[in-house]
């Protein structure tokens, strides 16, 4: 979900389904925005999403959210909440993806050298993004690290290595700038 400013949230519906030839798939069923943060509207606009597309909530098997109280509550939550309006047990299950990121994040951020690399990407996405800078710039566009998509962090790391040859051409351009700024 991310919060709008318009005081709406968007909603990622994601379904998984296994198809006629039994190979799991997983489908971005639609973005629906909810008029309301809580758990209450968040379970009626999920309901009223599937349906919409012509899908059966009968054919709902579990369900999957990441911690947070607000979606995976045993009491209050989305997923007790859709239970109880469907009449019937749904299977909650933990996105783990997110407790593998924090395990990543931790891991990394204990050696100097990777925290500093990201450090480096960090300022470099910044600096690209100057419109005085990003004028010379010729190379791909960095990506800014999102502290919870480590995914992010490959997809940084990556468009650094293919631009590498562009990046030492913009910085010895500004130190060239900045060198004839000091004659002058």
């Amino acid at each position: 979900m991310n919060p709008r400013p318009t005081g709406c949230e968007n909603i990622s519906i994601v379904v998984r389904l296994v198809d006629e030839n039994y190979v799991i798939k997983e489908r971005l069923l639609t973005i629906a925005t909810a008029v309301a943060g809580d758990a209450k509207t968040l379970t009626q606009t999920l309901i009223a999403e599937i349906r919409k597309v012509g899908l059966s909530t009968d054919k709902i098997l579990s369900q999957v959210y990441d911690g947070a109280s607000l979606m995976s509550g045993r009491h209050g939550g989305v997923q007790r909440l859709l239970q109880d309006e469907l009449g019937r047990e749904i299977p909650y299950v933990h996105r783990f993806n997110h407790q593998l990121h924090l395990i990543v994040v931790h891991a990394m951020s204990g050696e100097r050298a990777i925290e500093d690399l990201f450090n480096i990407c960090n300022v470099l996405y910044k600096f690209t993004r100057k419109p005085t800078v990003a004028a010379h710039y010729q190379g791909n566009t960095l990506k800014r690290l999102l502290e919870q998509r480590w995914t992010g962090h490959l997809a940084t790391v990556q468009i650094i290595l293919k631009s590498f040859q562009d990046i030492v051409e913009l910085l010895g351009h500004v130190e060239n700038s900045l060198h004839h700024f000091q004659l002058t």
